[in-house]
């Protein structure tokens, strides 16, 4: 009796060693932790591009007759294309630039003072600064600046070409489809006040409404934009 419970405490000594020794050894085992989650990169908007677009524009043109007074209005519409070149700088969400573009176009219309008077535009054009707040590859923006117009006017079988010279403010929707290519839906209002495109007898005041789709093309950029939370 005596021997054999001897024998068992050998035994349960035994096991108690072998299960802190291995106790032991699993606290000295590296322990291994899941890798981190990857930081999510967003589309990077800044760079030069150049593009194209294509669209819609008509107008308001109040004339006035220097004679006799008499106002009317000569709305003006028509197609328009053209192309545009710009820079953008993005820190953040907020996108920061600069663009200029040209239209041309066959917007015309004419309206009696009680005599004939025909507007013909040719084309526009616009130089602007750009805010807009980017929601990785969608971008929403607005813009302002100065703003021209090309236009001729016929009165009494005469023919005068005048340029004119205002401001412009527009908003605009841009998503990229790709790394370097870019589309957007714009809208334009110019506004170029009250001109007399002399030796005509009228002053004319002028306003414009362009939509505009257009397809950039972007230069690189300075890689992807890292967001962190």
């Amino acid at each position: 009796m005596r021997r054999l419970t001897l024998a068992l405490i050998a035994a349960t000594s035994l096991a108690l060693g072998a299960t802190a020794a291995s106790a032991a050894d699993l606290g000295r085992r590296p322990v291994y932790k899941a890798p981190p989650a990857p930081v999510p990169v967003a589309y990077n908007w800044s760079g030069f591009y150049i593009g194209g677009h294509l669209g819609y524009g008509w107008g308001d043109n109040e004339v006035t007759n220097l004679t006799t007074g008499t106002k009317s209005n000569l709305a003006a519409d028509g197609f328009l294309g053209g192309a545009q070149i710009g820079f953008n700088w993005q820190t953040g969400a907020f996108v920061f630039g600069v663009e200029g573009d040209w239209s041309w176009t066959n917007a015309d219309g004419s309206t009696s003072i009680p005599a004939a008077v025909a507007a013909d535009h040719n084309w526009y054009g616009t130089a602007t600064a750009r805010v807009g707040y980017a929601f990785d590859n969608m971008l929403w923006y607005v813009k302002g600046g100065g703003a021209w117009m090309d236009t001729d006017y016929t009165l009494g079988g005469v023919t005068v070409g005048d340029t004119r010279t205002g401001w412009t403010v527009g908003t605009g929707l841009e998503w990229a489809i790709s790394p370097n290519w870019s589309a957007k839906l714009e809208y334009n209002y110019l506004d170029f006040g009250t001109d007399r495109p002399a030796p005509l007898a009228i002053d004319v005041d002028s306003q414009a409404h362009l939509v505009k789709l257009g397809l950039n093309y972007r230069f690189g950029g300075v890689g992807p934009v890292v967001t962190r939370y």
